[in-house]
């Protein structure tokens, strides 16, 4: 029996013009940046794009799906993974419902479980042989393709961890919990593959590091110290509000976006430090706001946001 992963979205995009989309409703695809096509009619729960030609999904019930000429698609099993990453053409780390860390050599047919050092949580690959895992608040990594692991220095903490990377830079998010309507979290980063660690970000209520907003939202490391990340705050302003901060230093500083009210973001991509796109559900004021979501564009680092399509097939 495969259970289906819960409801979610996600987005990639590769360049100005060609990405895709998806949510519960299925997978869209675009070649121009502006107009875009049903590719598949089932739950995504997961891109992980190449180029404008080679990409591989997640469905709903953990299947993989490639596409080697960016439109169509082919389903190649490999049951119960809740996240993909294809470092090249024929290489690609994944992790399991249940904490395994598997890789393809095969672009995506054939699976095998690599050696980590228990159940993990998240995991980000940045080439064959560099890569990081967190688990049972511990950070790891590895240098020789996951064959040995070292526990990398890191405040140890009970939270749940979410991680990206980006050659040498690793940024680790952990979700501590909510109360009085704010979610506690850290965010950490390293720009040396996790010698050394600086907090950069924490939960309004913490006063000490800037905030995202009172819940983090999806987030992308773009490599040389820059990352751009989301989150939204349900009670605020009637129908609450979104927002996005970028760094291009490594954290050292932080420019926000204007809060733009009543959504909140669900998946996140962006191609380079300006340019970039945010799925979000309908206003929170419409009729349905689960039944609709919107895939937004912004040029200038997430400081201002255009709807380019809304569709029931994005809803998370």
């Amino acid at each position: 029996m495969i259970v289906q992963l819960p409801p979610t979205t996600a987005v990639a995009f590769v360049d100005a013009r060609h990405g895709w989309a998806g949510g519960q409703g299925g997978l869209l695809g675009t070649s121009d940046g502006q107009t875009f096509r049903v590719e598949l009619r089932a739950p995504i729960a997961g891109i992980s794009a190449l180029d404008r030609r080679r990409a591989w999904a997640i469905t709903g019930d953990g299947f993989v799906l490639r596409t080697t000429d960016g439109q169509h698609w082919s389903r190649l099993g490999a049951p119960h993974l809740f996240h993909v990453q294809f470092v090249n053409a024929q290489t690609g780390f994944g992790l399991t419902r249940d904490g395994v860390v598997v890789r393809s050599t095969d672009a995506g047919r054939i699976w095998s479980q690599l050696q980590a050092p228990g159940l993990v949580q998240s995991e980000c690959f940045s080439s064959l042989r560099d890569g990081w895992l967190a688990r049972a608040g511990s950070v790891w990594t590895t240098h020789d393709g996951a064959r040995t692991w070292v526990r990398l220095r890191l405040r140890p903490s009970s939270a749940l961890p979410e991680l990206g990377c980006r050659g040498h830079d690793v940024w680790v998010l952990w979700r501590e919990g909510a109360a009085a309507g704010t979610e506690g979290y850290h965010v950490y980063r390293s720009l040396d593959g996790g010698s050394s660690w600086r907090a950069v970000l924490a939960s309004p209520f913490q006063r000490r590091l800037p905030a995202i907003s009172n819940d983090a939202g999806p987030f992308n490391v773009l490599g040389r110290g820059a990352a751009v990340f989301s989150g939204s705050c349900s009670p605020c302003d009637g129908f609450g509000t979104a927002t996005i901060v970028r760094t291009l230093d490594g954290g050292a500083s932080f420019r926000r976006s204007t809060p733009f009210r009543g959504y909140v973001p669900s998946a996140l991509s962006f191609v380079d430090a300006a340019r970039g796109w945010l799925v979000t559900g309908a206003h929170a004021a419409s009729a349905a706001p689960a039944r609709l979501g919107i895939l937004w564009r912004s040029v200038d680092g997430g400081h201002s946001l255009r709807s380019v399509l809304r569709s029931p097939l994005l809803a998370p």
